[in-house]
């Protein structure tokens, strides 16, 4: 048994997290890649992830359903689960299959896989993440790539948590009002029984030259880089479609910043919070930058709301992941999940970050994800197979970038 392991009842979110994962398969999965300028060994790779293990209370943890209630509980392994890609292997294919493959959430719900001398990059080698999302969110993922590559982290054992909304200020919710209507809503192309739907994933790189350039912009334009992506993101659905005009957005945020006390930096569990903010589609067209102003105001707002949520139990959470899950779903609740880490230092010799929740469910019609590495965008697009087709989601990911490139010249 794991004696740092943390040992209590999840949160809200956390066993939201854990009920969707048992609902749908690979529902909720968390897989994160980073690129290496440099050679790794695995024996070098498992002393890493055993320190780091040591270092995070979740990380020796299990997950199970104890009479109707998520806990995280002692795992049942010992050690943490580091595998070898077989020779030869894609650095894409292994991010691909850790998509689907599905982690023991009580004996060990995350594994790391070293991917050496990939075939499709001129990189050394690849670090692959992989866990359930009750223990990784994009900010957890990226503080553990951090540790894992970086021989020098700090080695102190971090204290065990609570639940992030147990920290949560409690005040009344005043969410955005939900501005979709049925005119508004992306179309699924083809439907599919929830069990039956898999997950693609297309990476993208935009180079430095061109992030200056849009650090540069946005600046001007009194705006955020995650505003920006944002307008890009409805610019690029006009280019594919012709249903109305608001744009609906599911935008992670870091919550540990709107705790308190506030969580430390380097706190590794599921701390992010949910922000719902509508784009307009002909704004976006014709007057980008004011539609971004206008959706930083919108964020910030909804970011400063959040709070403790009301009072729940597990019958709660159940009957919101079966309506999330829904075989019959005819179009998509929102538009894009935006996930944006902003800068990510992980040391000089990383040269691009990927990172996905896998979205099966059909919220959401693409999940966009995007880290700054190096001074080099490494862009992600997600999308639920079939509900959107691959031939759809390449198209919005190539006019995706060219919006972003675009939004990023000069006048």
């Amino acid at each position: 048994m794991a004696p740092n392991a943390l040992i209590r009842p999840m949160g809200l979110t956390e066993a939201l997290c854990a009920e969707w994962y048992e609902a749908i398969p690979f529902g909720l999965q968390v897989v994160g890649a980073v690129a290496l300028d440099r050679p790794l060994s695995l024996e070098r790779l498992q002393e890493s992830v055993e320190r780091v293990k040591a270092r995070h209370p979740l990380l020796s943890s299990g997950i199970e359903r104890i009479n109707g209630d998520w806990w995280f509980t002692e795992s049942e392994s010992t050690s943490a689960d580091v595998r070898l890609a077989p020779s030869g292997s894609s650095w894409r294919d292994r991010f691909a299959a850790a998509q689907s493959t599905l982690v023991d959430l009580r004996s060990s719900p995350w594994f790391v896989e070293l991917v050496s001398e990939p075939t499709d990059a001129t990189e050394s080698s690849v670090v692959l993440v992989v866990g359930c999302h009750a223990i990784f969110d994009g900010i957890a993922l990226a503080q553990v790539l951090r540790e894992l590559i970086d021989d020098s982290a700090d080695t102190s054992r971090e204290s065990p948590l609570p639940a992030m909304e147990d920290f949560l200020p409690a005040r009344a919710i005043d969410l955005a009002p939900p501005t979709m209507t049925v005119t508004d809503q992306w179309q699924v192309e083809q439907q599919s029984p929830a069990t039956d739907r898999s997950f693609g994933f297309l990476d993208r790189f935009l180079d430095a030259t061109t992030v200056d350039a849009l650090h540069k912009r946005t600046k001007e334009e009194h705006t955020t880089i995650a505003s920006a992506l944002a307008v890009a993101c409805c610019r690029a659905r006009h280019t594919l479609t012709n249903h109305g005009e608001v744009v609906g957005f599911n935008i992670p945020f870091d919550a540990r910043r709107h705790t308190n006390p506030p969580l430390p930096n380097n706190t590794v569990g599921a701390y992010f919070g949910r922000a719902h903010v509508y784009g307009n589609g002909t704004t976006s067209d014709n007057d980008p930058w004011s539609e971004a102003r206008r959706l930083d105001v919108a964020l910030r707002a909804e970011i400063e709301h959040a709070s403790r949520p009301a009072r729940w139990d597990s019958r709660d959470v159940a009957a919101q992941v079966a309506e999330l899950c829904r075989d019959n779903r005819e179009s998509f609740d929102l538009d894009v999940l935006l996930t944006d880490l902003g800068t990510v230092e992980l040391g000089p010799d990383a040269r691009g970050l990927w990172f996905t929740t896998v979205q099966t469910t059909g919220l959401e019609a693409f999940v966009v994800s995007v880290a700054t590495c190096n001074g080099v965008l490494a862009l992600g697009v997600g999308w639920p197979q079939p509900l959107v087709s691959d031939a759809t989601a390449l198209a919005f990911t190539d006019a995706l970038v060219q919006e972003v490139q675009w939004l990023a010249t000069p006048n």
